[in-house]
């Protein structure tokens, strides 16, 4: 995340300036989520955000297989 502020601020004002780009994150990241958007580039005056999401892998359930042998002495 990039913010970019032009000026001189006083403390109060940069907390403010900074919790609102953090809210604009998150609604951000929620539509992504929602949309299923693997990547997003936003950009407006205030901030720069570029985020990515990769598909969480997919677990394959195990099977167990028996096997049996069987002699050839059994087969004939």
């Amino acid at each position: 995340m990039k913010v970019t502020i032009n000026g001189k601020v006083n403390k109060e004002v940069l907390k403010s300036i900074l919790d609102e780009q953090k809210e604009k994150t998150k609604v951000i990241d929620e539509f992504v989520k929602t949309n299923k958007l693997t990547n997003i580039y936003y950009k407006d005056a205030e901030l720069e955000y570029e985020t990515s999401y990769s598909k969480p892998a997919v677990k394959s359930k195990k099977v167990e297989v028996e096997t049996r042998w069987v002699s050839k002495k059994k087969l004939d």
